[in-house]
């Protein structure tokens, strides 16, 4: 399995499809590449298709140490990434936390960055977390470490609005939030909710942003209210909101989803070309 390794040492774990422009997109908190199932064949019928894990999350590795994880190692995983495949600059972005991210790193590195897609996320918006959301991570670390992933994935489905709206368009989702979870070590995911919940808060910086953004919000996402913050805070972004659709909007309108990144992506591309 392909694997860079970030500063720190730890190995972040990557696929590659496809050949073009490079498009690098990370999965929510939890996920893994497979949850982009749906997008891959039609993104990489266009484009270098870079998708990746961070720390804590599936095949990358997950350090026992609460403080190897935060925004910035992230970031710098990220960073990793490109630079073990030779990557100068690229599309990147994500869904959620992986969004959050390649917001980050379009803050830090804006020279690396083509233009950035942000699918369904609060921490890109980098408002502070409500006081509901607190508790329900806090618990959800507490389950994690006492009784194991399966439960968590029940907590999560009757308790995470995100995973509880997916389930009311598609019960069979279900299934497929168990092998989420199955696939996470506890550690990894009870730190990368640790770091999720000590989030540095960037609302202010959002208007540095000079590259093309592209918001992909759903009309049954509770982060739809921070995408709209995010596309006011930056100037010539672009918001669209899929419908019915809920946090996992690349899964529930797999066809618009690929079609509004496909379009956005190329006219991104002819800019540069012309």
């Amino acid at each position: 399995m392909p694997f860079a390794r970030a500063h720190d040492k730890v190995r972040i774990y990557y696929e590659v499809h496809g050949s073009g422009t490079p498009l690098v997109l990370a999965y929510g908190i939890g996920g893994n590449v497979e949850m982009w199932d749906v997008n891959r064949d039609a993104l990489a019928a266009r484009h270098r298709l870079v998708l990746w894990e961070p720390r804590g999350h599936a095949r990358s590795d997950s350090p026992e140490d609460p403080a190897k994880y935060s925004f910035e190692r992230w970031v710098l995983d990220l960073q990793a990434v490109l630079d073990r495949l030779g990557i100068k600059k690229a599309h990147v972005g994500g869904l959620s936390l992986g969004a959050g991210i390649a917001t980050r790193f379009a803050l830090r590195f804006p020279a690396r960055v083509r233009s950035l897609v942000v699918t369904n996320s609060s921490s890109a918006a980098g408002l502070p977390l409500s006081v509901e959301n607190l508790v329900m991570r806090a618990r959800s670390i507490e389950i994690t470490l006492t009784k194991g992933m399966d439960a968590m994935a029940e907590y999560a489905m009757a308790a995470n609005p995100n995973l509880s709206e997916r389930l009311a368009l598609d019960p069979g989702a279900r299934a497929e939030f168990y092998e989420e979870y199955r696939r996470l070590s506890p550690i990894g995911y009870a730190n990368s909710l640790r770091a999720l919940i000590a989030m540095d808060h960037i609302t202010d910086q959002l208007r540095r942003l000079r590259m093309p953004v592209l918001l992909i919000g759903a009309d049954r996402d509770p982060s739809l209210e921070p995408m709209k913050v995010m596309h006011r805070r930056v100037r010539g972004s672009r918001l669209v909101v899929l419908s019915p659709a809920s946090h996992f909007g690349n899964r529930d309108q797999p066809e618009a989803w690929n079609r509004t990144v496909l379009e956005f992506l190329a006219r991104c591309d002819r800019r540069v070309r012309g």
